[in-house]
């Protein structure tokens, strides 16, 4: 049976809380959350947050586990990891074991499978960056060792319910917080155009950017219109739904926010915390939501959980922090040299809050605090210190204040009262986190010797022995000397260890003075700590030895080069003559915008053009409830029909086609980049689930490529040429900016091209309702292409996805690439940048 349920039914889902420091963390635990996820200073998905060092983990992890009832912590070391990167993860892998952190959030498969080969008593949690985003994902992460699953958020409670009855694993979903525009872990935008991957832990958000349409194929935007936050979403808050989640076998709710401050981890946990529990009242909870958003807020949505068709999820028209509603401006008056805003507060209202008025024609809020305070009543204005909810106030504007109309709306967006609500108590973290020992005293005329033991990872313990000699004389009170060994052996300060049980010898009943006992358990301590730590480094080289060599060896410096081509559209092909298929190694189509009806009698026709030892099979990167039976009736009519040769995508892949993990079922596999090779252990990992040629990630640097080429030789295939998505997502930029949307039968929406406010450029294509956000020019390696064969690469492929070409245009492409030509336009992504 699931942790997530009992015989009676779906358990209560553990709320789990942010912690970008310490105090943010210790907020968490204050207000009521059953567990905290929290980063180091490397490896973090949120880098530039505040993060733990090793010591305030320990100390952290200390005082969770002496709360009632116990409170855990999961550290994210869910960044892609370059191999330059290996033997650090490696090191950091052994110190969150030996602290004993509660579990791992991966993103990487390399850092999954070195924790679960060398770190086995890490509990492994797959990050949202990994996409799950259906029964299959879930399938394929729990064969390959995860506890837990944290959901893309965009799923609907349809879809989180199908994950949830998974046997064998826990699903996380995301409760509240910041959206991304993009599926996470699938965002190149940041990446390719900035040199600062998501995926590294450095995004720039180009999606908070303002975007304007310049060209578009789809029905006419009015002038108002065409300029917007195109690609910014609400934030996400699911107060009203959170007994249906519980309902639908969710193990854990996740608020977002490790780039938040302690008062906001504290407001939001302490109303999800009292919304689960129902303490809440009804008439209290108005006010808790207005403390909430006082923290940090944007707009609400409730994205697709009700439904996948839900279009109003985005902020077209302002971005950033907004606050809690308090009224709008009723006139903008004189104050002495300068000028105040009027309105009616909704909220008490403070000397040094913060406020925020909409101003149109701003893409923020104006923001300034409350640096003095006026009371309003019979046409007087009389300074106060505070004034009470319902109250008409005038507040004055600074010295850059722009103009402000009448009706403009006012928030609270920082709040002296709500931070006084919340104060932290800060507990001293003297103890670290301690793990159990139990000691053997056996005491004679001639001394004492001690034996203690130790779980210095789950089933294997450690050992280690003391003898303190010295004649010791008959005890008057030889039940007496038992407690105070007992109780001289519990004074284990600030060591690793409890004292678990005492096993007190004494049949001669002698005395030990109590400065031998404290010399004793002080030296036992010791070397019990050193035989700990001996193995916990003994993990540590165990793993860097078993990953430093490298396998299976280079290319030869002679082997011609290889090229692969990829279409979602067979038409791209059409102008492809014989010699265009020669000495091509594979054909692969995507079948994700292929119809079933005729698809084995258009494919066979294409066999019979390429050959049947080139043409393979790639499945769809994003595969949702509603479009999954449609894709296994492919896949099943096309293995039936004989194809054995299949292209992986994601980690619902391997279910797709009826596979577990390691097995491929006698079917040719590779991959495409989106599986993310970017170091020897994801490669390994990759081969060792059967994966025979391995796509290189476009996000990556030469100096990484040419490791991994070394690495992996001709198995390894690096792509020279894709409109590769930026942004892949459910949520339509078209739809944002008109505000709404017609429907998918009504929709004629195809493409539009945007600039953003930087002058960034981009295209985005509807397919089937689902935006590819594409740079203006493919990603292209072609003038890299002497480095890369320097390198080692021999293995090239060319992607015809997402722009629709023309068949002379791709055929055009092909054979120059093919020659070696450098072609135009493109740009190199991350390839000639020292990190990404």
């Amino acid at each position: 049976m699931s942790r997530s349920s009992t015989a009676e039914g779906p358990r209560r889902p553990e709320l789990l809380a942010p912690a970008g420091g310490l105090e943010a963390g210790l907020a968490a635990l204050q207000y009521g959350a059953d567990a905290v996820y929290l980063g180091l200073k490397r490896f973090s998905a949120r880098a530039d947050a505040q993060n733990f060092t090793l010591d305030e983990l320990d100390r952290f992890l200390g005082h969770a586990r002496a709360l009632t009832p116990v409170r855990r912590a999961f550290v994210a070391v869910n960044t892609l990891v370059l191999d330059r990167e290996l033997p650090g993860l490696v090191d950091t892998l052994g110190d969150l074991a030996d602290l004993g952190a509660d579990a791992l959030i991966v993103q990487d498969l390399g850092v999954a499978r070195l924790a679960r080969r060398h770190f086995p008593q890490l509990e492994l949690h797959a990050s949202t960056q990994l996409a799950a985003h259906s029964r299959a994902g879930v399938e394929t992460l729990r064969d390959l060792g995860f506890a837990r699953v944290t959901l893309a958020r965009e799923l609907t409670l349809e879809e989180l319910r199908d994950c949830a009855a998974v046997p064998g694993v826990e699903v996380e979903a995301f409760l509240h917080g910041a959206l991304c525009y993009a599926y996470s872990g699938l965002c190149l935008f940041s990446s390719h155009v900035l040199g600062r991957s998501g995926n590294r832990g450095s995004c720039a958000y180009p999606c908070r950017d303002r975007w304007e349409v310049t060209s578009l194929d789809g029905p006419p935007l009015p002038e108002r219109l065409r300029s917007g936050f195109a690609f910014s979403m609400k934030d996400l808050a699911l107060p009203d739904h959170v007994g249906a989640l519980r309902d639908a076998g969710v193990a854990c709710l996740k608020i977002e926010g490790r780039k938040k401050g302690p008062t906001y981890v504290a407001a939001a946990v302490d109303y999800y915390r009292r919304l689960l529990d129902g303490t809440l009242p009804a008439a209290e909870r108005p006010e808790r939501e207005a403390d909430l958003k006082a923290t940090f807020a944007r707009p609400w949505t409730t994205l697709y959980l009700d439904s996948h068709r839900e279009k109003d999820v985005a902020d077209r028209d302002l971005v950033g922090h907004r606050g809690a509603p308090l009224g709008q401006v009723e006139a903008v008056v004189r104050s002495g040299a300068g000028a105040a805003i009027r309105f009616r507060t909704a909220r008490a209202l403070a000397r040094h809050d913060g406020l925020q008025v909409e101003v149109p024609g701003l893409d923020r809020p104006f923001g300034f605090g409350v640096s003095s305070l006026r009371l309003v009543t019979r046409g007087a204005a009389a300074d106060v210190f505070e004034a009470p909810a319902g109250a008409l106030v005038e507040v004055p504007l600074p010295d850059d204040y722009p103009t402000v109309p009448r009706g403009a709306p006012v928030s609270c967006s920082s709040s002296q009262a709500v931070k006084l609500r919340y104060q932290l108590e800060r507990p001293k973290l003297a103890q670290r986190a301690r793990r159990p020992m139990s000691v053997a005293a056996e005491v004679s005329e001639t001394g004492l010797r001690l034996e203690a033991s130790a779980e210095a990872a789950p089933g294997h313990a450690v050992r280690a022995e003391v003898t303190v000699a010295g004649a010791l004389e008959a005890a008057r009170d030889p039940a007496g000397m038992a407690a105070s060994a007992r109780a001289a052996f519990e004074k284990l300060g600030d060591t690793r260890f409890r004292l678990a049980g005492l096993d007190w010898r004494n049949p001669a009943g002698r005395f030990v003075p109590v400065s031998r006992l404290n010399e004793a358990r002080r030296a036992l301590a010791e070397a019990l700590d050193a035989a700990v730590t001996a193995h916990a480094r003994g993990q540590v080289e165990a793993a860097r030895a078993a990953e430093a060599a490298l396998t299976p060896g280079a290319a030869a410096p002679g082997d011609a080069p290889r090229f692969t081509v990829k279409v979602d559209r067979l038409e791209a092909l059409d102008a492809f003559e014989p010699e265009d298929f020669e000495g091509a190694d594979d054909v692969v189509v995507d079948l994700g915008l292929l119809p079933l009806r005729g698809l084995v009698e258009r494919l066979s026709a294409l066999t019979a053009r390429a050959g049947p030892e080139r043409l393979r099979l790639g499945l769809p990167l994003i595969v949702r409830g509603w479009e999954e039976r449609a894709l296994r009736a492919r896949v099943e009519a096309l293995r039936a029909a004989g194809y054995r040769r299949w292209e992986l995508t994601g980690p619902a892949s391997w279910a797709h086609l009826g596979l577990a993990p390691g097995d491929a079922g006698g079917l040719d596999l590779s991959s495409d980049w989106s599986l993310y090779a970017v170091n020897r252990a994801a490669a390994r990992q990759l081969r060792d689930l059967g994966v025979g040629r391995i796509t290189l990630s476009t996000e990556d640097v030469r100096e990484n490529l040419a490791a991994l080429l070394a690495e992996l030789g001709p198995a390894a295939s690096v792509v020279v040429y894709e409109d590769s998505p930026l942004f892949i997502s459910e949520s339509c930029p078209y739809a944002n900016l008109a505000g709404g949307c017609p429907g998918p039968a009504s929709c004629t929406f195809e493409r539009m091209e945007l600039t953003s406010s930087h002058g960034g450029k981009a295209l985005v294509v509807n397919e089937r309702c689902r935006a590819f956000t594409l740079n203006d020019a493919p990603y292209n390696l072609s003038p890299r292409l002497a480095a890369l064969r320097e390198a080692g690469a021999r293995s090239f492929r060319v992607h015809f996805v997402h722009r629709p070409y023309a068949p002379e245009r791709a055929r055009e492409l092909w054979r120059a690439l093919r020659r070696g030509q450098v072609v135009r336009p493109g740009h190199l992504g991350n390839f000639d940048r020292e990190a990404w």
